[in-house]
């Protein structure tokens, strides 16, 4: 026998796989409901009905308990028949998979709650924008952890948060909202599959760690930011990885990679532009070198009588001329430090940097001087 749904209001609570859920929604409920909790299972009618009958009313989908460990793949015809509205979606506890276009019937303004498994995302054929979905964990939910990380830029400080496993080794999602500055903390090993897969992404720079070992199948498939115009690109990737991570399959498959300029230490460029996956970047740029245009950039260096050689715990100076004494600036323009150099080379720890980059000023004894601009 189909257990009757409980009803408080605008909150239903219903035991759904036997019967079609149609059916043990009243019909006064059906009008009614704004926050539907399903326990059990859903037969693929039940998900025809949540499309083209509740979805355009419900705050809050809570599958937390329903026995689903993937989220079917919606056909893109049928997206179109859904009623677009910001909703909760609750995940169910043992979620494997979230199917293509299943997040595409809802706004661009859903959040999902992760209850317990971290999920890979489908194909979609509408693309969310990063400013206005939202991705957190429940609170009883220790298997992962958010990190709260602020981004002092000097013009707007972005402020963000991430989600990562609990020893930190993993990294799953990045709720990115303004222009700016994004980093994956230094630690982690592994970028999740489908970590950034689908998202429409601002204008933005994303740091990858030093100890970034791999990436997972799809994590930035058909990512989207703005198409640039003019000089410069619509998005800059910066990798202190020496060697390249390894990439599972599809991971920039029609991405923002392919319009973003790639940033890597001067000593793995080549590694990088051999690299299947990594080289489909619009221009791959050593990290030593960044600010300047990629046409005057080795000029640049040359012309300044400096060389650098970038380790993940420092920078390597070289002069081809005698150095007299070197200055350290931030940059708006406050002198850090000033002192005497003895010899042809010197090593500067990243610790010693401040953010966003340091300017590093070589005067020599012939009067001439050199700059390069440094990042922690």
């Amino acid at each position: 026998m189909a257990q009757a749904p409980e009803s408080n209001g605008t909150h239903v609570t219903v035991h759904a796989g036997e019967n079609a859920l149609e059916t043990l929604l009243t019909e006064e409920q059906k009008q009614s409901v704004k926050y539907l909790t399903v326990t059990g299972t859903l037969l693929d009618a039940d998900y025809t009905f949540l499309r083209e009958r509740l979805y355009g009313q419900l705050d809050t989908l809570n599958l937390r308990a329903a026995n689903i460990d993937t989220l079917p793949d919606i056909r893109t015809e049928d997206i179109w028949a859904s009623s677009p509205n910001k909703i909760h979606l609750v995940l169910p506890m043992n979620i494997e998979h979230i199917g293509a276009n299943f997040l595409s019937q809802f706004s661009k303004y859903y959040s999902l709650e992760v209850t317990e498994k971290f999920p890979t995302f489908g194909n979609s054929t509408r693309f969310p924008s990063s400013y206005n979905t939202k991705v957190t964990l429940s609170d009883d939910n220790y298997s992962y952890r958010t990190e709260t990380f602020r981004f002092p830029e000097e013009w707007q400080p972005n402020t963000y948060t991430s989600i990562y496993s609990w020893d930190g080794n993993i990294f799953y999602y990045m709720n990115i909202g303004v222009e700016g500055k994004y980093t994956i903390k230094e630690g982690t090993k592994i970028i999740h599959g489908t970590a950034f897969r689908n998202l429409h992404l601002p204008t933005f720079t994303l740091i990858l760690p030093a100890s970034l070992d791999s990436v997972g199948d799809s994590a930035f498939e058909q990512t989207e930011c703005p198409v640039p115009t003019g000089y410069g690109s619509g998005a800059e990737i910066i990798c202190y990885a020496i060697e390249p991570p390894k990439l599972g399959k599809d991971v920039f498959k029609n991405s923002v990679l392919e319009i973003s300029d790639l940033y890597v230490h001067e000593v793995s460029i080549a590694k990088y532009k051999q690299a299947d996956g990594w080289n489909i970047a619009s221009d791959i740029r050593a990290i030593e070198t960044m600010g300047q245009p990629p046409s005057h950039a080795s000029e640049q260096i040359h012309k300044k009588n400096i060389s650098v050689v970038a380790t993940p715990d420092s920078y390597e100076l070289t002069f081809d001329q005698k150095p007299l004494y070197m200055e350290m600036y931030s940059t708006n323009g406050v002198l850090l430090t000033k002192h005497p150099i003895e010899s042809s080379s010197l090593s500067i720890d990243r610790n010693r940097l401040v953010t966003p980059c340091t300017i590093v000023c070589v005067h020599f004894t012939n009067g001439t001087t050199g700059t390069v601009k440094l990042i922690p």
